[in-house]
């Protein structure tokens, strides 16, 4: 899984780029099979004005097809970067479940065809 950061209106530290690699590595790890991209993307939709305002994205393109996109608006870009992991893997749990039943249900069609 190759992960692609973005800034808009902050700057990218060090530390931050380590936390979206180590979050995204725990919170999608055991997806990382099933996932091509992940493209990582904070921006400060307030400016100076302060409040609730950093936000962050997640875009992920699934194998063999599909796409997931998250966001999160928070204080921090850290606590931004764990709600929008969590609803990451929530999304690509619930994807890889459709497809398992979609796969699951046409093999019991074709058994119970070929069966009669």
């Amino acid at each position: 899984m190759r992960i692609q950061i973005t800034t808009q209106n902050m700057s990218l530290t060090n530390a931050l780029r380590e936390l979206v690699h180590t979050r995204i590595q725990y919170a999608l790890g055991r997806f990382s099979h099933r996932i091509q991209d992940a493209a990582v993307s904070f921006e400060d939709v307030n400016g100076p004005r302060g409040g609730r305002d950093v936000q962050c994205r997640i875009k992920l393109l699934l194998r063999p097809r599909g796409e997931i996109n998250v966001s999160a608006v928070a204080v921090f870009p850290g606590t931004a970067l764990s709600e929008a992991a969590q609803r990451a893997c929530r999304c690509v749990r619930s994807h890889t479940r459709r497809r398992w039943m979609l796969r699951r249900r046409t093999r019991e069609t074709l058994d119970v065809g070929s069966a009669a």
